[in-house]
């Protein structure tokens, strides 16, 4: 089981696929310091 962030710790590196096709790394194409994701993963 991955190990839970805690405070200071950096994020780790996510490559998202886009509904475009394109890809997104996080968190090195933020333009700035911050960082919030939410996941929604719809009603079922």
């Amino acid at each position: 089981m991955p190990q839970k962030l805690k405070q200071g710790d950096r994020f780790p590196t996510i490559e998202l696929n886009l509904t475009d096709g394109s890809t997104a790394t996080l968190p090195s194409q933020t333009p700035s310091r911050y960082l919030a994701l939410l996941f929604y993963r719809g009603e079922w």
